[in-house]
């Protein structure tokens, strides 16, 4: 699904950084944000990385919508490494400065593959110092008292209580 090349895999000598990823079903799927231009991501999320601390967003979209969306060299190099497959949704990664509220786009892609309910994803950004690979399993979430927006899927490899 997702072949890394060698300038993006883990680095065996550190340990793989804490991260948790929250999937949210995108509430404005399919309106318009322009004349003919509609939202197509099926799910918004948050990556959480604990060291380095870094926040990161996704949006998890069809290959055709995903790889429509390729602006730099870099995007259409990250589009070979990655297989079609029309049971997985696909994202670019975003930083997340929850300061000055921007958001930039860093080297990486996360596949979202809803036959066997896993997420592999690849960041490398220079900013945060962090080049590494994961793949894991995403599982259901408890919905919240209904007042509270709460992730319907979630993907973790630590305990969610380090993030608190």
């Amino acid at each position: 699904m997702l072949t890394t090349p060698d300038t993006h895999t883990t680095d065996t000598t550190h340990t793989t950084p804490a991260l948790a990823v929250r999937l949210f079903d995108n509430q404005k799927y399919g309106t318009t944000y322009g004349k003919g231009v509609y939202r197509r991501a099926l799910y918004n999320g948050t990556v959480d990385i604990m060291h380095p601390q870094a926040k990161y967003l996704i949006d998890l979209f069809s290959y055709q919508d995903w790889m429509n969306q390729a602006r730099t060299d870099q995007q259409m190099a990250a589009i070979d490494s990655v297989q079609e497959d029309k049971d997985a949704l696909f994202s670019w990664i975003q930083r997340y400065d929850p300061k000055s509220k921007s958001k930039t786009l860093v080297s990486g892609v996360c596949v979202f593959s809803l036959a066997n309910m896993s997420l592999q994803m690849v960041i490398q950004d220079d900013a945060s110092d962090l080049c590494n690979h994961w793949q894991l399993d995403v599982r259901h979430c408890r919905q919240a008292a209904t007042n509270q927006s709460s992730p319907q899927l979630l993907a973790t490899n630590t305990d969610l209580e380090v993030f608190k």
